[in-house]
């Protein structure tokens, strides 16, 4: 989210979260001590929406005095942090949303454990997105649904949480909620027009997609 407006537009649409981005090289980064970052906090707590903070290699300190001052709901790592900072936030009492880069294709079950490594000891969540480098994003690239469904069905009860990312947009949003089963989706530039702003409509048809009920609501 980047204005009050975006924030408006997600909670009428029935959508259940917003994520605030605080990694400076991306489009969507906000400041947060910008006095407009916390009227859109603000506002999405307000609205009754779950407020994800992003974040990228940043360290304890900042992490812990952002979460703190917004009172942000969820902390979503998104870069190359090690579990152990992980550990001590959820010391802290911080509900983790780990992000796991994964290769585009076919992959087995156990593959996708592999790249997860130590994050499987943590009482974490995991945003499963397609692996883009050092852009620290999934690049609006579709991971394989079949994989992923493969993956969580063996986990069973222990791959309770996952959201999916990855390419994700009106188009196809619901496909990808049928052939991999997940119960959560992410999106950030399917639903921008042009890229970094967010764009209403695209939002609606999105969570009319994603929540058929809602369309009716």
């Amino acid at each position: 989210m980047r204005s009050v407006q975006d924030v408006r537009s997600v909670s009428e649409a029935g959508a259940d979260a917003v994520g605030l981005n605080f990694y400076e090289p991306s489009v969507r980064s906000l400041n947060p001590d910008a006095q407009e970052t916390s009227q859109i906090n603000a506002a999405a707590r307000d609205a009754g929406l779950t407020r994800v903070g992003l974040f990228v290699n940043h360290d304890l300190e900042f992490i812990q005095r952002v979460a703190n001052t917004l009172q942000l709901d969820w902390i979503q790592l998104h870069g190359d942090e090690p579990v152990s900072l992980a550990e001590d936030l959820v010391r802290t009492g911080q509900r983790i949303l780990r992000a796991i880069r994964l290769p585009r294709g076919k992959l087995m079950p156990g593959q996708i454990d592999d790249v997860i490594g130590k994050w499987n000891d943590l009482d974490v969540s995991y945003l499963l997105d397609a692996d883009a480098g050092a852009s620290f994003g999934g690049g609006g690239q579709p991971l394989d649904w079949p994989s992923i469904r493969a993956w969580a069905d063996r986990r069973g009860e222990s791959a309770a949480g996952w959201v999916l990312a990855g390419g994700l947009n009106p188009q196809n949003v619901a496909e990808a909620i049928q052939v991999s089963e997940a119960t959560s989706v992410d999106v950030a530039s399917g639903v921008e027009q042009p890229k970094g702003h967010k764009n209403a409509e695209k939002i609606r048809q999105f969570v009319a997609a994603a929540r058929p009920g809602e369309a009716a609501r």
